[in-house]
């Protein structure tokens, strides 16, 4: 995750300096608090790509050819100064990453991985910036619709929110060897449990951990709170080992179990066989995934028929899965963003 990357920038001297959107206005590419962390040599995140992303590496590399400390502000009018169709602008904060920096860094590392709220006040344009640093829990409600705050014109106010996604991944088959690839590259925290030695890939993306176990059930206790679970295991029996520790706790999210509408009956009779109620039972989705939408195509005019959209029977192709319940979870937490109020960055 992107403030884990800087941090770890830092911890290893690496010269590079923070990027982030502070405040947008209208159509942009990105929302407020997108943000990328930027050396000489590399680049991770973004806050949106074209000529705004272009000219703010730019600056940033420009920032550290000359060893800059303090941090700076620029406003970019995405219409008429950048030829970007968006017609909105952003304001974009710059902040080379000091020694100095470390405790707002370390706060915002670690609301990246548990959650919270974090205010940072910047002074800009000066030799050594100072952060003033706030930070708090989630709460209920809305959090404050323009989080880039000006307090006067040497200084910025910007404000983060973090809602951690925790994606837990019981099996390292086929199938989950195409989610870690799918999910590698969303902004989540993937966890990836199996029981066999040889089951993970040697090059894994920056927000996949790999948990090895002797036994998965036992691992279902380390599962944080609110995280979504998908149990995809090489053995039916221990799918369901699983799947009962699950369905044991109450505050998880989305409990998948990959299989066939078959395996899906066979495991609702036996998991009520171990008392439990139909509407615990009901939590687990199986099968999982959504399927694909289709379209006839009239082949003399080249066109889409009129009312030619289909759903198609779900493609078991391990990648078409992967996509499929990627496109699942995302909507399922949107949903869940929308009706709680709250939004993260």
């Amino acid at each position: 995750m992107l403030h884990q990357t800087l941090l770890a920038h830092l911890n290893r001297a690496t010269p590079c300096v923070w990027v982030v959107a502070a405040a947008v206005h209208g159509s942009t590419p990105r929302e407020a608090g997108a943000g990328m962390a930027v050396t000489c040599e590399h680049l991770r995140g973004t806050i949106g790509g074209g000529h705004l992303e272009l000219k703010a590496v730019e600056l940033a590399r420009e920032w550290l050819r000359l060893g800059k400390t303090g941090a700076t502000r620029r406003h970019y009018p995405l219409g008429p100064a950048l030829g970007q169709c968006c017609g909105g602008a952003v304001d974009v904060l710059f902040r080379p990453l000091t020694a100095a920096e470390r405790p707002w860094l370390e706060a915002l590392a670690h609301a990246e991985q548990g959650g919270g709220e974090i205010a940072l006040h910047t002074v800009l344009d000066a030799g050594a910036p100072h952060t003033a640093l706030s930070a708090a829990g989630l709460v209920a409600g809305r959090v404050p619709t323009t989080p880039a705050t000006p307090i006067g014109p040497d200084a910025l106010v910007t404000r983060h929110t973090f809602r951690p996604w925790h994606l837990w991944v019981f099996g390292a088959g086929h199938v989950g060897h195409a989610l870690a690839q799918v999910f590698g590259a969303l902004p989540c925290h993937f966890t990836w449990v199996d029981g066999r030695d040889t089951g993970f890939p040697a090059a894994l993306p920056d927000n996949v951990t790999v948990l090895p176990s002797a036994h998965p059930p036992d691992e279902v206790n380390q599962i944080p709170a609110g995280a979504d679970v998908l149990v995809l295991t090489h053995s039916h029996a221990l799918d369901l080992e699983i799947t009962t520790q699950l369905l044991q706790r109450d505050n998880l999210g989305y409990l998948g179990l990959i299989g066939s509408e078959t395996k899906a009956q066979l495991f609702r009779r036996r998991l009520a066989a171990r008392g439990f109620d139909a509407a615990r039972i009901a939590r687990l989705v199986c099968p999982i995934g959504v399927p694909v939408a289709a379209v006839t195509v009239d082949a003399a005019a080249g066109v889409v028929a009129p009312g030619a959209l289909a759903l198609m029977p779900k493609d078991k192709h391990p990648g078409a899965i992967a996509v499929s319940v990627a496109a699942d979870l995302l909507a399922r937490r949107a949903q869940r963003q929308w009706v709680t109020g709250r939004c993260g960055v």
